[in-house]
């Protein structure tokens, strides 16, 4: 009888992440569209983009902390971790090298994958404590609404190597709260029943988020901007 090794996969973990792809997706082709001139949609002024964005933040960063337990808060393995923590700044460093060259008045220096790099190194001390994370995600809030802890000193002495703007900036505070209510879920998964939905597709976008955060925004706005180009002549 041939025995068949069931997946240790977290299938609900995969659907939080494939439905916060194709919301980054059409939130990206949106930009890149009004960039063109084909549409005027306003995506930082306005409540309803400005929360689609949000959302799309809030997913990716509780599925880091999600993540983090699953793969370290039973067993830590220093290389795996290290490996991790290598794939992700090479692909930070790769969204910085790239944006320099496409928008180098507004280049991505402190990205959402910078924020992910960074929030892992410190989160992953908190993988075994739920409710000290959840406590530290509160603090972080309650700071955060009071406009504390103020890191902005540290542009100001970086100022002359950082542009004005960025296209993609999220500060780790109070950003890295989420992180650590990820890890709380993680422990505490009410996550799954909410996203326990079988959607093979998403669910497979969501196993490949990293390398389709990395390639969709060139392939869109290449396209957009050939077929641009096709019909502007």
């Amino acid at each position: 009888m041939v025995s068949i090794k069931k997946s240790n996969r977290d299938h609900s973990l995969d659907l939080i992440r494939g439905i916060a792809i194709i919301m980054m997706i059409m939130f990206h082709l949106i930009y890149d569209l009004n960039e063109f001139g084909y549409t005027n949609i306003p995506l930082s002024n306005f409540w309803l983009t400005s929360y689609w964005r949000y959302l799309i933040v809030f997913l990716f960063l509780n599925a880091v902390g999600i993540s983090l337990v699953l793969a370290y808060a039973d067993s830590f393995n220093l290389n795996k971790f290290i490996k991790r923590l290598a794939l992700l700044g090479l692909a930070a460093l790769l969204v910085s090298v790239g944006t320099y060259y496409m928008f180098p008045d507004a280049w991505v220096y402190f990205g959402i994958l910078h924020l992910i790099w960074t929030g892992t190194l410190i989160a992953i001390f908190f993988t075994q404590l739920p409710k000290i994370s959840l406590f530290i995600a509160t603090l972080i809030f309650l700071f955060g609404y009071f406009n504390f802890p103020d890191l902005s000193f540290l542009k100001i002495l970086l100022s002359d190597y950082l542009p004005l703007s960025s296209v993609d900036f999220y500060p780790l505070f109070p950003w890295i709260a989420f992180i650590f209510t990820g890890i709380y879920l993680g422990h505490n998964p009410v996550y799954k029943k909410i996203f326990f939905m079988k959607l093979p597709l998403l669910q497979l976008i969501g196993q490949h988020s990293l390398i389709i955060y990395l390639l969709h925004q060139v392939i869109l706005f290449s396209l957009v901007g050939a077929i641009y180009s096709l019909f502007s002549q």
